[in-house]
């Protein structure tokens, strides 16, 4: 009788510590956002991770950096936003579709109506156009801070660098300000990305090679050995449909197109950012992905396996599966093998915390019942 009672008690403690790994398994990435804006509000007393202006321009805060900062990365994705909004334009063109990884980006831009959507389109394009710089023997969108990057050299890149991923998927914004507005300096600006993406890192460019396949670098530090480079999975993936639009619209002949040879890459070497069958890797110089990669990880391999020959074989498909089945219990399989960070330690803190604190309550309300009974 004494043993069952003993259960008894410890019943509502175990559905506590249940309900609580119910919830931050659900929405632990709507936790993890949460937890970042504290971050943000705590060091730099801004309680988002992003602003934005009248022209919907965006304007970054980070734990890392104490002042706020222009990303240039963010300009030409809330650039392709805008541009999808207002021109309407939808279709399996590479161009004009809509970006079907879009739901694992954080911080939507504000509402804006269409001649305001429009209007940022071509703002946000036209800033391509006047901040586009001629560096190291190539035109790049230079970065003017440093950021920590664990694992990289000095564990930080080191102003001014610039992005692969940026310059290429920059391309996309162009073309697509030059199909709408006819103006054909967005073609030729659009032109010297297309070249300077496809250049090799040691002149200037944004290309080197994985496996003896070609690959472009999100992070290049001109002031870094060019042979301990990140390899990033996303930051390839983007780039290269930014050569693929590059080709399509003007007509680049197959036999002399880089992206087929780019998407040949990206499928060779995709398991090699796995994690035992669960998980990806942000990039190979053990980074895991937090939550917000690898959902976007996981979206852009379904991507990549619906309209792309090389990634229709059972291996990746399977990959997909199983990388899609930890989306869906995102929270635990973050806690097994996401980064370990200040993110990280905080999401298990307030785990623990919650059930502390849930457990504490209910152990006075009992108490205080049964105080009452007598």
């Amino acid at each position: 009788m004494q043993k069952k009672k003993k259960i008894m008690k410890i019943i509502p403690y175990i559905i506590i510590v249940m309900l609580v790994s119910y919830a931050f398994n659900k929405y632990a990435y709507e936790l993890d956002e949460f937890n970042s804006s504290v971050r943000n509000l705590v060091i730099n007393g801004k309680f988002t991770q992003r602003e934005f202006n009248s022209n919907g321009f965006p304007l970054s805060h980070s734990p890392h950096i104490p002042e706020p900062f222009l990303s240039p990365f963010y300009v030409v994705h809330y650039g392709i936003i805008y541009s999808s909004l207002g021109s309407g334009k939808d279709n399996t063109n590479i161009l004009w579709r809509t970006d079907s990884s879009l739901p694992g980006w954080n911080v939507p831009p504000p509402k804006f109506n269409k001649e305001e959507l429009i209007a940022n389109f071509k703002f946000s394009a036209d800033w391509l156009l006047n901040n586009i710089q001629l560096f190291q023997g190539e035109n790049h969108y230079l970065y003017d801070f440093d950021w920590p990057y664990k694992g990289y050299e000095n564990n930080k890149l080191s102003a001014p660098w610039w992005s692969g991923l940026t310059d290429a998927y920059a391309i996309i914004l162009l073309l697509r300000a030059h199909d709408y507005f006819s103006d054909d300096k967005y073609l030729l600006t659009s032109h010297l990305l297309y070249k300077s993406s496809l250049a090799p890192i040691n002149k200037g460019g944004s290309l080197t090679t994985l496996n003896n396949m070609p690959w472009i670098e999100e992070y290049v530090d001109p002031k870094a050995s060019s042979d301990k480079l990140a390899f990033v999975l996303n930051g390839m993936i983007y780039s290269t449909y930014g050569i693929e639009s590059f080709e399509n619209h003007i007509n680049i002949d197959k036999s002399e197109r880089m992206s087929e040879s780019l998407y040949q890459s990206i499928s060779s070497n995709i398991f090699k950012f796995d994690i035992k069958n669960e998980w990806s890797s942000y990039d190979l110089i053990g980074n895991p992905s937090n939550m917000k990669y690898h959902r976007i990880h996981t979206l852009l391999l379904k991507d990549l396996i619906n309209r792309n020959q090389y990634f229709k074989n059972k291996e990746i498909i399977n990959l997909y599966n199983n990388w899609n089945r930890s989306v869906s219990n995102i929270g635990y399989y973050y806690i097994k093998h996401g980064p370990i960070s200040w993110a990280y330690y905080q999401f298990i803190t307030m785990y623990f915390l919650s059930i502390l604190v849930l457990s504490i309550i209910y152990f006075f309300i009992r108490k205080k019942c049964k105080t009452k009974s007598k």
